[in-house]
């Protein structure tokens, strides 16, 4: 009885005609990957009206997958059927008592919406929905209320075809992956970062993600972690990228030697913002993603992130910088990252007791020459 999707968008809708369609072409393209990624066979997938519709006989698992396509703003899975007034009521009762059933509601209170998309149904809809209506109550034991209801029937009309559908999914919104370029992000095992990565991918960025080598647990982790993002993720192509870093050794015991450990996670993430930029130019990205939030360690001071951020010309992103940390959990659980985020991982031994709140640049600039005889080049003169 289900036989399409209708795919609904958002902000695409407020593009111009000609930049719409190429973000719906977009959208389809990223539509059909997520449906052949998780062998959900289709038909077709074509946007019309400001809708995009999905032929597929496996509507309803269809639509578990494609709510995770970004750009999405609901879905419904939806009986396609020729628009045809004796057809249309017999497919609105029947998925009306398939809702009753799998949902097990008695007495239940409903109503009837109809958009006529095109114009060619000689009813108009409020007349349409009300002939429905009439038709489920003159069948079923229920009553209508438009606005407290247990259940909704929707019909869209168009061309010479009514799509009728009983559940609406909510998607992700955003816009679709591949349409706002690329961007490096780096990913640590921790909460955060695979946060940030999300928030850039539902912006519409393909996101290559980096991971600094700290163990094998870790990278165990985070492999995990870039597995559970990729869901979410269709339309970019990037594989995880793992760096091991060469001068850390060189980094911890030149500031154990100056007594400036404290220096020693600053350096850290200087150095990989460097790995980080080096990679973007390498993949033509327009940026790095950091998980950052403001203050909530000590390496996310202002100052802090300051001399961070002179590790790259490119722009650094940080999208969690006015989130707290609840706001951050509850979207990692909301994604299925926070489970994989609290893992166990390997221990990092060299992490000060006592790490530097408000780093100085000029402080750190010494330090720098110190470990690699030459003053770190400032943002913008690279």
């Amino acid at each position: 009885m289900l036989n399409a999707i209708i795919v609904r968008y958002g902000e695409i809708g407020t593009k111009s005609p000609k930049t719409r369609r190429w973000f719906e072409n977009i959208l389809i393209n990223n539509i059909k990957e997520a449906l052949v990624s998780e062998d959900i066979e289709y038909k077709n997938v074509f946007a019309k009206h400001g809708r995009i519709i999905v032929k597929t006989n496996k509507a309803e698992e269809g639509v578990e997958v494609l709510k995770r396509v970004f750009g999405i703003v609901s879905l419904s899975p939806a009986a396609e059927i020729d628009a045809e007034l004796e057809k249309i009521y017999k497919t609105s009762l029947k998925l009306f008592r398939r809702k009753l059933r799998t949902h097990g509601i008695e007495e239940p209170k409903f109503r009837v919406t109809v958009r006529r998309i095109t114009k060619e149904f000689p009813l108009k809809s409020q007349e349409l929905a009300a002939k429905v209506g009439e038709y489920i109550l003159n069948n079923e034991s229920c009553k209508v209320d438009l606005k407290d209801y247990d259940i909704e029937v929707g019909i869209e009309l168009m061309e010479g075809k009514a799509y009728i559908y009983v559940e609406k999914v909510p998607g992700f919104g955003g816009l679709p992956v591949g349409t706002q370029g690329k961007v490096v992000a780096l990913l640590s095992g921790g909460i955060d970062s695979p946060v940030a990565a999300f928030l850039m991918m539902k912006r519409g960025c393909e996101v290559i993600p980096v991971h600094i080598y700290m163990g094998e647990k870790t990278l165990e982790k985070v492999r995990k972690i870039w597995n559970q993002l990729k869901k979410y993720h269709y339309g970019g192509k990037s594989d995880l990228i793992v760096v091991k870093p060469q001068e850390r050794e060189k980094i911890i015991q030149t500031l154990k030697q100056l007594k400036k450990e404290n220096y020693t996670c600053v350096f850290c993430k200087y150095m990989m913002v460097k790995k980080a930029d080096k990679i973007a130019r390498e993949f033509g990205a327009k940026g790095i993603v950091m998980g950052d939030s403001l203050g909530q360690v000590a390496s996310q001071t202002l100052e802090n992130m300051y001399i961070v951020s002179q590790a790259s010309d490119l722009p650094i992103y940080r999208p969690l910088v006015g989130m707290d940390k609840e706001e951050i959990v509850e979207i990692a659980k909301n994604i299925g990252t926070f489970e994989l985020s609290i893992l166990p991982e390997d221990e990092i031994p060299f992490i000060p007791e006592h790490p530097v709140i408000r780093g100085s640049w000029g402080e750190f600039k010494k330090l720098y020459k110190a470990v690699f005889g030459e003053e770190p080049r400032k943002r913008g003169c690279q």
